[in-house]
């Protein structure tokens, strides 16, 4: 029973976004029968940092040399946080189940051990 409203969650969450990518994708198609070519005069790429470039581009940034997120999907902005909890509950659940399910095998083989020994 739970394997099948499980399947059936999945499938719903999978599907769900997917139908609304497709419809937003075809009135993306339906709009852009007037295209424009914007030409660049700009070269160089400038960094949006506070600090002076030098010392905060390299591998490993100092602090305070980046800028505050202001929409929610820039680094360090809510949307970013939220994948990470997301994605740590997720880990959390799987190792869970796989740990419930190697006690459970132990206590089996366990008990098939303990019924060969009588």
């Amino acid at each position: 029973m739970w394997r099948f409203i499980s399947c059936v969650l999945c499938s719903f969450f999978l599907s769900v976004p997917l139908s609304s990518h497709m419809v937003q994708a075809q009135n993306i198609a339906e709009d852009s029968v007037t295209t424009t070519t914007v030409v660049s005069t700009q070269s160089t790429y400038v960094y949006d940092l506070v600090a002076d470039p030098s010392e905060c581009v390299n591998s490993n940034p100092r602090p305070n040399c980046g800028k505050k997120p202001e929409l929610s999907g820039d680094r360090g902005g809510p949307m970013q946080y939220a994948v990470f909890f997301t994605m740590l509950g997720a880990v959390g659940i799987i190792a869970t189940v796989i740990v419930r399910n190697i006690i459970r095998r132990d206590r089996a083989i366990a008990e098939s051990m303990k019924k060969t020994d009588d």
